[in-house]
């Protein structure tokens, strides 16, 4: 079957009417042997050459008479087709196999002679200090040279290059690696604001942080154990285990309420003013000279906040009611009579010193406690005896007391503190409530006992203050 003629061989021709004419006049067998000479082009370019020397032949002078011979056969031979080429191809692939056979083999045998010289580009390394990192990788990229990025803790912010290798204006082979050293922020940990926190939210804070606490008590008018300052100042960094001193609200400063007992109602109220209390006078039936200070509370020397109000009782003048009831039976006639007095008069010997505490407390009086030797077990009251408004308790101390330590004095620090002070100098803790009506000394120890000295793991008695208490 013969070929069709190429679009662009016909496209040829056509714009030489001649050739076109005679191409046209061969036998079929010759127009398909000129089509599959020039299908046979492998490359592009070799395909057009082969249409333009058809064309070329075709339009040569002469060409005409010879076309049209006996039996149709065209004069017009074919062109002959490239052996020659395809030798010469033949012999520089040969060539090329045998260079890189010597290349990979034989090349290295003569160390004498000069190796082949290879010709790298060569970038100039930015300086990029100063920038941050995603910047200067850029940079380093659009120069063809690899960011290596190294990071350490610095006092620059965070992500900021702040060193780098090889040094700004180095020539170096494009693709050199260039260490980046990258800020990963100034070191330690950041301080946080703890001022104004409960000491125990503020310790659980800094402990979380891996830092160490020290508490110090001050005076203050802010509410106890609250925190007021603190060392080092938030926002400052410090290294894991620093120690961070806070602090801590003791109370507004205790002053020791005078003695006015005995005084007339003018000269206590005096009194108490020098001292910065006040007075709240409460007029009660006494067998005293009218205005006269029957008693108080706080009794004296207790150590209160500053500006608190000292109770007064100041006599009326009138004198006080005893009362008796008088039951008579018959047979046999029984007569109990029954009277009230100022003082309890109960009995605390043997009972547990805590116990006896509580039992005072309810009837709104205070502990005096004396630790005795005894051979009762420790803690036990041998004997007690009333001391003004007070219940002086004498605690057994054991046959063989231990030695005498100093008591720390802790009116006026919150609960949690003092019990912990307490502790920490070798005594056992006995808490109980006082009502107060000063706010100011909620939850704060208004009185202790005993106090000075006393013998080493005894207990000590404080009185917590709590306003609106039973």
């Amino acid at each position: 079957m013969a070929r069709p003629v190429p679009a662009d061989l016909e496209d040829a021709l056509a714009a030489n009417p001649a050739a076109r004419e005679r191409f046209w006049s061969m036998p079929a067998d010759r127009k398909d042997a000129w089509v599959g000479w020039i299908e046979r082009a492998r490359l592009p370019g070799t395909h057009r050459r082969r249409i333009a020397e058809t064309v070329r032949r075709f339009s040569a002078p002469g060409v005409r008479a010879a076309v049209v011979e006996t039996q149709g056969e065209a004069a017009v031979p074919l062109p002959r087709e490239g052996w020659a080429a395809w030798l010469i191809g033949l012999l520089v692939l040969a060539g090329l196999a045998a260079f890189l056979v010597w290349y990979t083999v034989y090349r290295h045998d003569d160390k004498s002679k000069p190796t082949a010289v290879v010709v790298v580009a060569k970038a100039t390394v930015p300086k990029v200090v100063g920038i941050r990192h995603q910047s200067a990788e850029f940079q380093l990229k659009e120069a063809k040279l690899r960011p290596v990025v190294a990071r350490r803790a610095a006092t620059k912010p965070r992500g900021i290059v702040i060193g780098q290798k090889p040094k700004p204006g180095a020539t170096v082979p494009q693709g050199t690696p260039v260490t980046l050293v990258v800020s990963k922020g100034p070191p330690g940990v950041k301080m946080p604001d703890v001022v104004g926190l409960a000491a125990a939210d503020a310790t659980r804070a800094l402990q979380a942080r891996k830092l160490t606490v020290t508490l110090k008590q001050v005076a203050s008018q802010e509410a106890p154990g609250t925190v007021i300052a603190q060392d080092p100042k938030p926002g400052k960094r410090a290294k894991p285990g620093t120690t961070v001193v806070l602090e801590v609200a003791k109370g507004a400063t205790a002053v020791a309420v005078p003695g006015v007992t005995g005084q007339l109602e003018q000269q206590a109220g005096a009194a108490l003013r020098r001292a910065g209390l006040t007075a709240r006078v409460v007029q009660v039936p006494s067998s005293q000279p009218d205005g006269t200070v029957v008693a108080q509370s706080p009794a004296a020397g207790q150590k209160v906040a500053k500006g608190s109000s000292v109770r007064l009782n100041v006599s009326n003048g009138a004198t006080p009611q005893r009362t008796t009831t008088q039951q008579t039976t018959t047979k046999p006639t029984t007569t109990q009579r029954t009277t009230t007095t100022p003082s309890g008069g109960n009995d605390y010997a043997g009972v547990r010193l805590q116990t006896a505490v509580q039992r005072l407390v309810q009837g709104r009086q205070q502990a005096i406690v004396v630790n005795v030797p005894s051979s009762r077990p420790v803690g036990v009251v041998v004997s007690n005896s009333s001391a003004g408004s007070r219940e002086q308790l004498r605690v057994s101390a054991g046959p063989n007391p231990n030695a005498a330590t100093s008591v720390p004095d802790v009116t006026g620090e919150d609960a949690a503190t003092a019990q912990q002070d307490l502790q920490a100098a070798g005594f056992s803790v006995i808490q109980v409530q006082w009502p107060v009506s000063d706010t100011s000394q909620n939850g704060v120890v208004v009185y202790e006992t005993p106090n000075g000295q006393a013998p080493d793991g005894s207990a000590i008695v404080i009185y917590v203050g709590a306003v609106g208490g039973g």
